[in-house]
Parts: structure tokens; C-alpha cells; sequence
């Protein structure tokens, strides 16, 4: 059995606000709507928008490890379960990481796109990993299933 969940760092806020700074811009600009692309005020909030669509959290989490696709930070990552000393869902905080992404804390790394709910992991070499989840029953019952340390989660 596996689980995978897919991310992205587009919310419906981040939409709405975006949006609307393009056709505040486009209403500002000009009655001739050839102008708007000649602004380069008007091209910014557009390639944000591309750039946010683009970001991709992908996890699958198996009998193996786990498996992060984060485009376009990570491409192919893989933790075998047996270099994780434990493991436990946390929540965050906006501040704990300094935002969501690909992102460095107190906690060590961190891979998020939006929320609150992650995965702390811990590896034996004493560096650290929290991925981002939307969906922490199912990540916490999947990890219960595969982690050797279930005690600790």
C-alpha cells in the first residue's frame, strides 16, 4: 500500500489577489489594451502567477520510503525508512519556517506549500525534515504502517 498527495502553492487567495492587481493595473493603464503589455507593471503580477501555478509538491510515501518531487527545487528525492530515527506530525507556524516553500528553520528543512500539518523527520545523521501535508491522518496512518518507530509518531 502507498500514499501519494499532490501540492501546489496556489491558493484561491493568492488568485484573488493577483487578479486583481492585474485588472487594477489594466483599468489604470490605458482604454487601448495593447498598452497594458508594454508595462512592465502589468507583466510582474502575471509571471508571479506562472511561477506560483508552476510549484509542485509531490509525496508518495511506500513501503521503500518516501519519495518528494518539489518542482522546481527538487526533482527526485528518496528517504528509505531506514535512515529515519523518528518521525512525528507537527503543526506550523508561517514563522517557524519563514514562510512556505523550499525553506531552512530551527527545525532544519522544510518543504511546504500551504497549511499548517507536516511531518517532522528526523534522520540518523541528526539532520532534519519537515514535509508539508494537507492530509495528516492519512500521512500520520501511512507512516504508522511503515515506520519501524511507530512509538514515537
Amino acid at each position: 500500500m502507498s500514499f501519494k498527495e499532490n501540492q501546489n502553492m496556489m491558493t484561491t487567495w493568492i488568485f484573488l489577489i493577483i487578479l486583481g492587481v492585474i485588472v487594477a493595473q489594466a483599468l489604470a493603464i490605458s482604454p487601448n489594451y495593447m498598452d497594458i503589455f508594454k508595462r512592465s507593471g502589468f507583466l510582474l503580477p502575471v509571471i508571479v502567477f506562472v511561477l506560483l501555478s508552476l510549484i509542485r509538491l509531490k509525496t508518495t510515501y511506500d513501503v521503500e520510503g518516501i519519495r518528494i518531487v518539489f518542482i522546481p527545487f527538487i526533482w527526485n528525492k528518496f528517504i528509505p525508512w531506514s535512515d529515519i530515527s523518528s518521525a512525528y506530525m507537527r503543526t506550523y507556524t508561517f514563522a517557524d519556517f519563514g514562510g512556505w516553500g523550499y525553506r531552512l528553520g530551527k527545525w532544519g528543512k522544510a518543504y511546504s506549500t500551504k497549511g499548517e500539518h507536516g511531518v517532522q523527520l528526523i534522520m540518523k545523521d541528526g539532520s532534519q525534515l519537515m514535509i508539508g501535508t494537507q492530509k495528516p491522518e492519512e500521512v500520520k496512518k501511512i507512516i504508522n504502517q511503515y515506520k519501524p518507530y511507530k512509538d514515537e509518531f
